[in-house]
């Protein structure tokens, strides 16, 4: 069994084009593919993948994690640079990482 999880909450590629994700998800489904969105990761251990899903904590028994993390913006080091008199540009995945 195959299951594709993601962070976000909407439907798996929705972000792509109206009938391209359509394709991707019916073709992923027509081959057995679990797909669960607004999945919160916790750990990989020896007893499987600890998640959280529709706020309840699961075990997912796996024998192999295919890890496609995406990114999350950070700004950690702009306010401070800010408040000693600096200027700053927040620019590409720093600013905003989405589908990147």
């Amino acid at each position: 069994q195959i299951v594709m999880l993601q962070r976000k909450a909407s439907k798996p590629g929705q972000g792509l084009g109206k009938t391209t994700g359509w394709i991707h998800r019916t073709t992923l489904l027509s081959r057995g593919v679990k797909m669960i969105p607004g999945v919160s990761y916790q750990k990989i251990d020896d007893d499987g993948l600890h998640v959280v899903i529709n706020g309840e904590t699961q075990v997912l028994a796996v024998d192999n994690v295919v890890i496609c993390a995406g990114q999350e913006p950070n700004r950690a080091l702009a306010q401070p640079l800010i408040d000693s008199g600096k200027t700053v540009h927040l620019i590409g995945g720093c600013d905003v990482a989405m589908e990147l």
